[in-house]
Formats: structure tokens, C-alpha cells, sequence
């Protein structure tokens, strides 16, 4: 049987509403400015989340989504990156918006994968900030500093269910378009991001979701960043996320989500820029960029 990391209880969730301890490392220069540095930059990735946040709740077919299209799109071409729109339609009608980002036409073995999409009905003001924002944050980061072309980035519409909670058929709209559309290329291994840029977040891997490969990768990228195994851990159940419908299609994937239930600020208006903290944003990037580190070197191996 797998060993489980230290677990943090549930109740240990309010700790996300606290006041940050220290200060964000690397901390933001005084400009509100997107900074060119070598390496993945928390500030950065900061900024794009309040960048997305400002254009107000990002549902389905709303305009502020097709904003947030637009603002990823500008940001990526920046960096060198390919897009393609997906466009499809919801059972109810509802037109949705996959962002695919590549840098070469050959399928990349490994998926990084986030939601863009915002629960709808909540508030004229709900932001979003960490569920699901702050994914794309890192995300388009990450972007930046990827030079690798065995990587793709998807930004999935559709996560958010339209009844008040997710459901078999109801929720996971885009991931589950793009697993149908890819058919027989789908990507050998995928990374999820959700909710990884709350203030003192536990970031907690579903154990029933999780190959004992991807797990052992998940424990040697803490090792490898030297993150707390308190703060990156494991949680012994499932998630319904939007890495589920890829692994029930084969698709080695590893979700990596912060505690939520019990909270007070989830699918509430206190998801918003008070939640999120460079810091935290910085340590999703360098861990997720440590696992991309140790997946490109098994591709080249052969391994698993």
C-alpha cells in the first residue's frame, strides 16, 4: 500500500482565509509591471490572475469570458505559443470555449490543464480568484519560461456545473469535449491545476485519482523544491475535477488542488484578490516546473 504524506485535516482549511506569515517570495517590485525574468515568477503570475479577475465573472458564452480568451491569447503569442479556439455547445445550448496553446503541430506527451470558467448566478461582482484564475495565472507563467515543445497548454471551458453542485452530468463540459475530440492521441500524462494560489494553501493530490507513478513523481518534485510535505500532500479520496474524464480515458494525470471544502470563500464572493499571494503562486509554478522536468526526462528514458 502507497504511504500517504502527512495529512492536514480538514478544519486546517480556514488557515487559506489568514493573513500570509511572511512575504511573498519572490517578492513583487514596487510597479505593477510584468517582470522578465529567467525563471517562473510569482509577481507575474500575480498580476495575470488580477488581470483576469478585473473582467468580472468569466461564466460560459459571457462576454467577460470571451475577454479572458482574448487576454490569454495576447499573452501567449507574446510568448512564443500557437493557439486554437475549440468551440463547442453545452446539452442545454450554451456555447463553450476551449484554449489550446502548443508550440508544435506533433501531439505533446504531457497536458497542463486548468478551468477558466466561473460558477454563474453567484454575484454582479464575484471574481473567481483562486478557483479558477489563479490556474490560468500560473499557467500563462509558466508559458513564459517553457521552452519545451512536448508540453501543451489547455484552459478548459465548462468545469462549473450549472445546477449548484457538479454532477455525472453536469460539470467537466470541456475536459470532457477535448478527451472525445483527441480521439486515439491523447497526451501520455496530464497536470491538472485548481485552486493553487490561496493564501497558506494545502495542496492535497486525490489518492484514489492517482497512479502510484504519478504519486511517486508528486513526492520527488517536493523533495526536488524542497516544499513542505504539510502544505503538499494528500488527500485519501477522489476528486470530480477536470482531470478525471482524461484518466477514465487512460491518461496517467495528477490533480493538483488546494482544500476547499467546509471553506467559507469557495463559489462565494470571497474568492477574490485578498485569497491570492505571489508567493503562493510562485511555489504551484516551481513545483508543477519540476514535474514537467521529471516527466520530459522519463519520455526521453522510455520509462513507465
Amino acid at each position: 500500500m502507497r504511504p500517504l504524506l502527512p495529512l492536514v485535516l480538514l478544519f486546517l482549511c480556514s488557515c487559506d482565509d489568514k493573513p500570509a506569515a511572511a512575504p511573498a517570495s519572490p517578492a513583487p517590485p514596487p510597479a505593477a509591471e510584468l517582470v522578465n525574468t529567467p525563471g517562473f515568477s510569482g509577481h507575474n503570475a500575480y498580476l495575470h490572475c488580477a488581470g483576469i479577475c478585473r473582467l468580472g465573472p468569466r461564466y460560459s458564452g459571457s462576454p467577460a469570458y470571451e475577454q479572458q480568451l482574448q487576454y490569454l491569447e495576447k499573452h501567449l503569442h507574446a510568448a512564443g505559443w500557437e493557439t486554437a479556439r475549440d468551440s463547442f455547445h453545452a446539452p442545454n445550448g450554451v456555447k463553450m470555449c476551449n484554449l489550446r496553446a502548443f508550440r508544435s503541430a506533433t501531439p505533446a506527451p504531457l497536458l497542463l490543464s486548468c478551468h477558466i470558467d466561473t460558477k454563474i448566478n453567484i454575484a454582479p461582482d464575484f471574481e473567481s480568484a483562486d478557483d479558477g484564475a489563479s490556474g490560468a495565472a500560473v499557467l500563462l507563467e509558466l508559458a513564459r519560461v517553457l521552452p519545451d515543445a512536448q508540453v501543451e497548454l489547455i484552459f478548459l471551458d465548462g468545469e462549473e456545473a450549472f445546477a449548484r453542485h457538479m454532477s455525472e452530468t453536469d460539470g467537466l463540459y470541456g475536459s470532457r469535449h477535448d478527451v472525445a475530440r483527441r480521439g486515439s492521441t491523447l497526451p501520455r500524462w496530464q497536470i491538472n491545476l485548481d485552486m493553487v494560489g490561496g493564501r497558506n494553501k494545502t495542496i492535497a493530490i486525490p489518492s484514489l485519482d492517482t497512479s502510484d507513478f504519478m504519486y511517486d513523481q508528486y513526492c520527488a518534485a517536493i523533495r526536488a523544491t524542497g516544499f513542505s510535505e504539510e502544505k503538499w500532500t494528500v488527500w485519501p479520496g477522489a476528486y470530480m475535477d477536470d482531470h478525471l474524464p482524461y484518466l477514465e480515458a487512460g491518461v496517467d494525470s495528477l490533480n493538483l488542488i488546494a482544500h476547499f471544502s467546509g471553506s467559507n470563500w469557495w463559489h462565494t464572493t470571497r474568492d477574490n484578490m485578498s485569497r491570492i499571494c505571489p508567493r503562493s503562486l510562485h511555489e504551484s509554478g516551481l513545483l508543477t516546473r519540476q514535474l514537467i522536468h521529471q516527466l520530459l526526462n522519463a519520455a526521453s528514458a522510455g520509462a513507465q
